[in-house]
Parts: structure tokens; C-alpha cells; sequence
């Protein structure tokens, strides 16, 4: 009896530590930033890019009459718009040009879901909240920002509340430019109906990304398992995952977007999700084992009952067996 107290006691402190890390270990990993390549457009380098009429010399093929003007000559301001004072409609005249710019600004574009609030991070910190329109386009300027290397991040919150991975990219800022960056494409919100399934139970996944975009939803298994739906008009997509090819255990999902455009999105978070032996209304939630609405010592000796065997109730972690993992579990719970 002695042996088995002292056994007791190592089980719990064992426990309590997984407990610990179960219970404070998750803010963390909640958190995840990825890396993204967007299209970086540089005004005054006599290049015509993404986002600009012109650049300098080059108008991009442009002229005045291509512009619906008589005639006359097409220039370019130092902002990479065309500058058409020198354009005529009959008979000749025209207003004088306006005075040239040289501010340093950057222009963010792309797409995110539809009326999303999207915020903007500068090095770390917020510089802009803005909203995207119904078809999921967004479109802002970061004025008074000085010349150098900067880090901007981005992530979207969705019509449902759901918060997308937060992107980043660096770019590096010159004096008296217009800097835009453009193409940059929020990855969807994901997220499931349930977190265990019984094997061949269907899974429902869903989020919200661009309107009418091919989403493509990558299950982790022992070989990595493919499938695409379409988002709707109001962004909405969803996809009902047969678990039958499953294994038995842990499994994650994330999914990208492809835009109508050809835009692609990086991946989403990833969400992990557990097949087991059982359906869901076999198992006893928060290892109330009795059902009374408490887990306290009644379950414990419940589950010191069942240790070692097989009972879909006690099994809280469905691993086939009532173990320290299904002990932890109860502590986890514990309300005495």
C-alpha cells in the first residue's frame, strides 16, 4: 500500500507539470508570422513597376492622345503619375503643372476578405488600421516615414472574428520616393468544427479568404493529402474532410488561397485535430466520468479502475488505453 501511495504522489507531480505546460504553454503557439514575397515597385528609377502610370522616361508606351487628348507632350511627376500639362484639346491650352513632389511615402495593396480590418505594422508597432472593400481590396499610404531599411507586418481579422497568421516582408525605403508594395495577399482564416473525430467522421473546415478564390486544404498524415474547394462570393469556404483514409492520431491542416487574379496566398495557421476509436458522444468531456458536473476524486477512482484497459470514456486522449496521459488530463480538469 505504501508503494502504491508513493506511486501516487510521482504520477501527480508528473502530471501536474504536464498540467502546467497543457495550461500556460499555449499563448506561444498561437502566435505564427510567416515570410511572404510581395511586389516591391520603386518610384524614380526610370522603370515603369506594379502600382505606377510611369517612371521618369519610361510612360509605359502612353501618350496624350492615348489618353484622349488632341495632342501634346506626356510627361511623368515625380510621384510615377502621369503629368498632362503638356497634353492639348482643341483648340491648344492647358493648366499649368502642378508643383513636384518629394515625399517619401509607401502604398500597400493587395487583397484580404471581404470588409476585413487589416492592421498594419511598422517595425513592430501599429502604424494603420484599414478596411478592405467588398471584394477583399485594400489600398493605403504611410506618409512621414523616413529613409532606410523597414519591416512591415500585416494580418486581417475576417467577418467571423478570426484572425489571420500575420505576414512580413522588408523593404527598404528611399529619400523622396513613392515606395509601393503591392500583390500582397492575406492568407485565409481556417478553422474546425470539431478537434476529434472518430474515424471515417466527416470534418468540417472553413475560414474566409478573397472572394471566388481556389483554396487548397493540406492534411498532414503519413503521405500529405490534397484537396481544393472554392470560395463563395462573400469570401465564405468550406470543405468536408472524410477522415476514413485517416490513421488513427494526431493531424494537422492548413490551407492557401489562389486568387480569380493569379494572386496565391501563403499558407494559414495550422490547426491540429485527433482521429480515434471512438464517436464523440462515447467520450466523457473534461473527464467528468460520472457526469455529475464535477471531476474530482469519484473520477479518480474511476480511472484508477480502468488503468491499463479500454474504455472510451476514461480514454480522454483516445489512444486506446487509460494511461498517465488520461491521468494528466483529469488534473488538467480538476475541481474537487
Amino acid at each position: 500500500m505504501k508503494k502504491f501511495s508513493l506511486f501516487l504522489i510521482f504520477l501527480f507531480g508528473v502530471s501536474f507539470l504536464l498540467t502546467l505546460f497543457l495550461k500556460f504553454g499555449k499563448t506561444k503557439a498561437e502566435i505564427s508570422t510567416t515570410t511572404v514575397n510581395v511586389t516591391v515597385s520603386v518610384c524614380g528609377n526610370n522603370i515603369k513597376e506594379t502600382g505606377e502610370q510611369c517612371d521618369g522616361i519610361d510612360l509605359g508606351g502612353a501618350t496624350c492622345q492615348s489618353l484622349g487628348y488632341s495632342g501634346g507632350t506626356l510627361s511623368c511627376r515625380p510621384d510615377c503619375t502621369f503629368d498632362t500639362s503638356g497634353c492639348y484639346t482643341a483648340p491648344p491650352g492647358g493648366a499649368p503643372p502642378p508643383p513636384p513632389t518629394t515625399e517619401t511615402k509607401v502604398v500597400l495593396q493587395g487583397k484580404a476578405y471581404p470588409l476585413a480590418k487589416i492592421t498594419i505594422l511598422k517595425d513592430g508597432e501599429v502604424a494603420q488600421i484599414v478596411s478592405a472593400d467588398i471584394n477583399a481590396n485594400f489600398k493605403t499610404e504611410i506618409k512621414n516615414i523616413s529613409a532606410g531599411i523597414w519591416n512591415f507586418s500585416l494580418w486581417a481579422e475576417d467577418s467571423k472574428g478570426r484572425r489571420s497568421i500575420t505576414i512580413s516582408f522588408t523593404v527598404t525605403i528611399l529619400e523622396g520616393k513613392t515606395t509601393t508594395i503591392s500583390n500582397i495577399f492575406i492568407p485565409p482564416t481556417i478553422e474546425l468544427e470539431k478537434t476529434k473525430v472518430a474515424k471515417g467522421e466527416t470534418l468540417n473546415i472553413y475560414g474566409q479568404t478573397a472572394p471566388e478564390s481556389q483554396i487548397s486544404i493540406h492534411v498532414e498524415s503519413p503521405e500529405e493529402i490534397i484537396k481544393t474547394t472554392m470560395a463563395k462570393k462573400t469570401g465564405d469556404w468550406d470543405y468536408p474532410l472524410d477522415t476514413s483514409p485517416l490513421e488513427e492520431g494526431m493531424h494537422t491542416t492548413r490551407a492557401r488561397a489562389e486568387s480569380p487574379e493569379g494572386l496565391k496566398s501563403a499558407f494559414s495557421s495550422v490547426l491540429a485535430f485527433y482521429v480515434g476509436k471512438y464517436k464523440p458522444e462515447e467520450i466523457c468531456p473534461k473527464a467528468d466520468f460520472n457526469k455529475d458536473g464535477r471531476t474530482n476524486l469519484i473520477d479518480f477512482s474511476i480511472l484508477l479502475y480502468w488503468w491499463g484497459k479500454y474504455n472510451p470514456c476514461v480514454d480522454q486522449n483516445g489512444d486506446g488505453i487509460v494511461n498517465l496521459p488520461d491521468f494528466s488530463i483529469l488534473l488538467y480538469y480538476w475541481t474537487g
